[in-house]
């Protein structure tokens, strides 16, 4: 009898330690989990004091470098590298590329592409008292007017308006601003060695709205130049309807 009592109560004594055991580790990832939380808010905190900072992405930039000889090396970093979340080719502290005359861009393991991407966050502030007026009956004329005139070639149209003109339809109707290349160089300038010759960067954003606004100004652009060694770049930033 007494063996069997204290099988049992050995039985009994494990059980609980085994709860124990769970309840202790259950509690650990709970306290681990609050400190990542602070450490990471606490981080976010230090970088900006706006609560808007980190509102809204950058979509699908997309760079095209057409030098001016095939096989010209070409360097490509940011100044501010913390705001990539996505790219491909992966960026890691710089894109290293052989680019030819054509656009097509080739790796150190000779893979090759036609651009380089990423996505990242935005902070930009964007006045929408400036801009255009896009409903989904217009949207497809609208952008191949502007980014013709902005200086996008028909590839790079093709696939601005491939990308975007779903959004600007699926709105029914919205107001469109573009940031343009000395705006885009004070967001996150890009540095590429060698320098370009010309350098074009386009990045619309995107406000749904309910109806056409009564004060909106047409925006002034200017257009882009393309000569020798140029670098195109092109993305869009969808923001909520109610800003």
């Amino acid at each position: 009898m007494k063996k069997t009592s204290r099988k049992k109560n050995t039985k009994v004594i494990n059980k609980r330690m085994k709860i124990a055991v769970i309840v202790l580790s259950i509690l650990l990832s709970i306290a681990v989990g609050f400190i990542i939380f602070f450490l990471v808010r606490d981080d976010c905190d230090k970088n900006t004091d706006d609560p808007n900072y980190y509102r809204y992405t950058e979509k699908k930039p997309i760079l095209y470098l057409y030098p001016k000889k095939n096989g010209t090396k070409i360097t490509v970093t940011f100044d501010k590298p913390e705001l990539i979340k996505i790219s491909y080719p992966v960026y890691k502290d710089k894109w290293v590329v052989t680019a030819d005359k054509n656009g097509t861009l080739t790796d150190k393991k000779q893979n090759t592409y036609y651009g380089l991407y990423w996505e990242e966050t935005k902070h930009t502030d964007v006045d929408f008292s400036k801009g255009y007026y896009v409903t989904k009956d217009n949207a497809a004329e609208f952008l191949d007017e502007k980014l013709k005139y902005i200086g996008l070639n028909e590839r790079e149209r093709n696939e601005f308006i491939i990308y975007w003109l779903p959004v600007l339809v699926q709105n029914e109707k919205s107001v469109v601003h573009f940031e343009l290349t000395e705006e885009r160089q004070k967001t996150n300038a890009l540095n590429i060695k060698p320098k370009p010759d010309s350098l074009l960067r386009v990045s619309m954003h995107v406000k749904k709205v309910d109806k056409e606004p009564k004060d909106i100004q047409k925006q002034g652009m200017k257009h882009f130049n393309r000569k020798g060694f140029a670098a195109v770049e092109w993305g869009g930033v969808i923001h909520n309807e109610e800003e």
